[in-house]
């Protein structure tokens, strides 16, 4: 604490001369603890010296830290270098077989492509051997559609017996994966085809031979050509 002492000399004042005293501040004194001031320097130099000490600590932490960055990326870049030194006999070698990687894999899908585009051809040439061998004194086949999933046929035949066992005997073809007859009448003698349905006696039909199950887009193609195609 800090005090301040002063003497005065005279008689007792008055209360009010007293209170007049009273309100006037005091300025003089003199300070009883001066260790106070010395320790608050010390103190105060103290906590400029820590922060300096952590500021350098800092300071080397990160030239640390930079340092060994730099120090791994020129590592690094060694090691790279030393690789493309050792790899670079062997561009040439590795550039032929990519060429020849990609030459084998055109050649793979060009050969699927062959492939797909000659599989209607193949169902087409099973039907036309299976034909071959069917007897032409009870079945008659006007004409037929081939298509690279379907087949239609247009044909006569004696009897409805006939055309069922024809077109079961077309359906154990190599290929096929299903076969239906839609369609049958009795034809007119004006080469049209009558309305009322085939009960017994020469009979004409239409008849679908399917070879897979074609994607989306290809059945909706599919449909809009058999209803504006013509045979």
């Amino acid at each position: 604490m800090r005090g301040a002492l002063s003497f005065s000399s005279g008689v007792a004042a008055s209360p009010n001369r007293c209170d007049q005293r009273a309100a006037v501040p005091w300025l003089g004194g003199f300070n009883l603890l001066p260790y106070r001031q010395r320790n608050a320097r010390l103190a105060r130099r103290r906590c400029m010296r820590d922060w300096a000490v952590a500021a350098c600590v800092g300071a080397a932490g990160v030239l640390l830290v930079a340092g060994w960055q730099s120090f791994a990326a020129a590592r690094l870049d060694a090691r790279r270098a030393a690789v493309e030194q050792a790899l670079t006999p062997l561009a040439a070698p590795l550039a032929e077989h990519a060429k020849l990687s990609r030459a084998e894999q055109a050649q793979r899908e060009a050969a699927g492509r062959a492939a797909s585009l000659a599989r209607p051809l193949a169902h087409l040439r099973d039907l036309l051997d299976a034909l071959s061998f069917e007897p032409g004194e009870r079945i008659v086949l006007r004409q037929f559609r081939q298509r690279e999933y379907e087949t239609e046929l247009l044909a006569t035949s004696s009897g409805h017996i006939a055309s069922a066992e024809w077109l079961k005997r077309l359906g154990a073809i190599h290929g096929v994966q299903g076969a239906e007859m839609r369609d049958l009448r009795r034809p007119t003698g004006k080469g049209g085809a009558s309305a009322e349905p085939a009960i017994g006696g020469p009979v004409e039909f239409d008849a679908r031979l399917r070879w897979g199950e074609p994607p989306l887009q290809v059945k909706h193609a599919s449909r809009a050509a058999r209803k504006g195609g013509a045979r």
